[in-house]
């Protein structure tokens, strides 16, 4: 908890400022009211036009939409892939990502936040306001974001045209109710050595990254995952390797998965302050996670 709890001072104390990447018209701190409540999030990228591929990308628990887009190049995605980044904040810096109370684990949500209405209302908003393109919504979220990255998709498949969840897997409680009613593409990002979120099945908590694959296969209507393949491993000092495999799915349901030996509960990124290295183990530094990320989703559209 201390070490989610620390990203955000560390981050932001050592990040580069978004001025010198974006203009400050391309950057918006907006809000929007629902059940009741102002909820607040950063908007980039939006701006004359048509419509752009829309990434929802959700911050882990302790943290802000700031520390995560300043903990890795989001920004960057923005002038090299034209795209519209929403980065929404979690009431008390958690999301109401459908675990039990028994499964929780660090900051909780208010209790009763229905965050998937919170969430929905924000695409809709931008949907409706012609900046966001209705056909290429994503979603991406670390840790706690990207467990209820995974609930999203569970219960608005309609809504999301592919999903990525980061140092995260689908808890055992949400797999019980997961059903969702047409088939979404999802990326996995996890390390083998994560404490907070162990790579392995957790029983009563977690089903792993495997369990959380074989699931999501079941669901797309996919065979089972080839055998993984080793990408170069292009910095031998950061104490980890990437392997990915690919279930055998039809085309636009696909399960992928990238696994980082060693690696600890970090997203991939040649970014990022090393003090975070003690606290939650190897980032690695071979692949940049966003881009990664953007890459899959690019291929999708609803």
């Amino acid at each position: 908890m201390k070490a989610e709890l620390a990203i955000a001072g560390l981050v932001l104390a050592s990040a580069l400022g978004l001025a010198s990447i974006l203009p400050a018209e391309a950057q918006q701190e907006r809000t929007l009211r629902s059940d009741g409540i102002e909820r607040s999030f950063l908007l980039l990228g939006a701006g004359p036009g048509a419509p752009r591929p829309l990434v929802l990308a959700l911050h882990g628990n302790g943290g802000s939409a700031e520390q995560l887009l300043r903990h890795a190049p989001w920004a960057s995605l923005v002038v090299t892939g034209g795209l519209l980044l929403a980065f929404p904040d979690g009431l008390n810096r958690s999301w109401a990502d459908g675990r039990s109370e028994r499964e929780f684990r660090g900051r909780k949500p208010p209790a009763g936040l229905n965050d998937v209405a919170f969430l929905t209302s924000l695409v809709e908003t931008l949907v409706r306001e012609g900046v966001a393109d209705r056909r290429r919504i994503y979603v991406a979220g670390v840790s706690n974001g990207g467990m209820m990255a995974l609930r999203l998709l569970c219960d608005r498949p309609d809504m999301f045209a592919a999903g990525a969840a980061i140092i995260a897997s689908l808890p055992e409680s949400s797999s019980a109710r997961c059903r969702p009613a047409r088939p979404v593409p999802l990326l996995l990002m996890n390390g083998t050595n994560d404490r907070l979120v162990p790579d392995q099945p957790v029983p009563g908590r977690f089903l792993g990254t495997d369990g959380t694959a074989a699931f999501w296969q079941r669901i797309n209507g996919c065979g089972a995952s080839g055998r993984a393949r080793d990408l170069p491993d292009l910095d031998p000092t950061d104490g980890s390797r990437v392997t990915v495999s690919e279930a055998q799915c039809q085309p636009g349901q696909d399960v992928v998965v990238y696994r980082v030996v060693g690696g600890g509960h970090q997203m991939p990124s040649a970014s990022g302050p090393s003090q975070l290295e003690r606290m939650l183990g190897p980032r690695n530094r071979d692949i940049e996670g966003t881009e990664v990320i953007w890459s899959f989703f690019r291929k999708y559209a609803r």
